[in-house]
């Protein structure tokens, strides 16, 4: 059911980052389907970390960094591979869209003695309505997902810059993103996916959401005393917080989980947080100084700062609900809707990064 997009991509923490077009006119005038220029670049990128003070890290400083760096041991080998499919969902699986079926990409695979690191250059779906179609000689990968320490990423990102004449800069996610991906992924969760009464939606959250960590962030001229504020909703308490239509219909409106919450602090703590993603929303006094900065939860990790982490369902993750119901069952269905969620999450930073909207609050 797993695709090999979803075994490099789930289970890793992220650095996301936006990418502008990659010029290689000079040397090769394709790229994605070009194993010649793949393994060209490859190769000019193990040199290159070869040849300088990365090849082992022996970086300068008594960071906890440079002291983990240290440790890696020397490059063994960096390959670039083809990343054909980015669905997490094989043919069997049943992808919620064929949104990301079409897309591509490069995976940058860094050996070292002692671990692994990775990049992946993730290509936009194809777009039949677009105007103007790119030029052969460039490549447009706009979101770039990197697992690598600092020293390494700036590395790295000073060579495609070099050698693709690109941009690169960290994508930060604002508050209504955030909010709106949470309840995204909720949706997504407790689409109808034909299951029995072993998978219900309430079922679905509850094993594999988790339990749910939020963390606030108020600007200093409203609470110079209270920077952030977490919030813990327990696996118990989650699902009283959806509404029984919960659907992808009601992912902005009154009834998402959000609302809910919203509703519960307004209540017994009288902040009003106002913490949905609608126009209103975003234009309310409450969200000029009061900003989402972090999700955590068992499916997924993401902060606005630019960090993911897609979450695989797992048997040893799994607590059921459901006791006397077929575990292998309920463990397929609820892998499949974690898979399509992750999915769907993966989707919207897509869009964030090819979007014109650089606004982060």
């Amino acid at each position: 059911m797993v695709t090999p997009a979803a075994q490099h991509l789930l289970d890793s923490s992220w650095t996301i980052h936006r990418l502008s077009p990659l010029h290689h006119e000079k040397e090769f005038q394709s790229l994605i389907d070009n194993p010649i220029a793949l393994k060209t670049y490859a190769t000019r990128l193990r040199d290159q970390l070869t040849g300088n003070a990365f090849a082992g890290f022996q970086v300068s400083g008594v960071g906890a960094e440079d002291d983990a760096l240290s440790r890696t041991g020397a490059l063994q080998n960096c390959t670039w591979e083809l990343l054909p499919a980015l669905s997490f969902l094989d043919s069997d699986g049943s992808a919620s869209d064929n949104y990301l079926k079409r897309s591509s990409g490069i995976l940058v695979v860094l050996q070292y003695e002692n671990t692994i690191y990775k990049a992946a250059l993730l290509a936009p779906p194809e777009d039949k309505s677009r105007g103007h179609e790119e030029p052969e000689s460039t490549t447009h990968l706009p979101l770039l997902l990197t697992r690598l320490p600092n020293p390494l990423r700036q590395t790295f990102i000073q060579f495609l810059a070099t050698n693709f004449d690109t941009y690169c800069s960290v994508l930060r996610l604002p508050s209504y993103f955030m909010c709106s991906a949470l309840e995204m992924y909720i949706n997504h969760l407790t689409l109808d996916d034909n299951s029995s009464s072993s998978g219900s939606s309430q079922g679905v959250v509850r094993n594999v959401i988790r339990e749910l960590q939020l963390t606030l962030a108020f600007s200093a001229p409203v609470s110079p005393e209270l920077k952030t504020l977490n919030i813990t909703i327990p696996r118990a308490s989650l699902t009283s917080f959806l509404s029984p239509s919960h659907s992808v219909a009601d992912s902005t409106q009154s009834g998402s989980m959000l609302s809910g919450l919203s509703e519960y602090i307004k209540k017994h703590l009288a902040m009003d947080l106002q913490l949905t993603d609608t126009p209103t929303s975003r234009q309310s006094p409450a969200n000029q100084h009061l900003r989402l900065t972090k999700i955590a939860c068992g499916g997924f990790i993401l902060g606005s700062e630019g960090r993911v982490k897609l979450n695989t369902y797992s048997k040893s993750k799994r607590a059921s609900d459901d006791p006397a119901e077929d575990e292998d069952s309920l463990h397929s269905v609820r892998g499949r809707l974690s898979l399509r969620a992750s999915e769907a999450l993966l989707q919207s930073i897509f869009r964030r990064a090819v979007s014109r909207d650089d606004s982060t609050k």
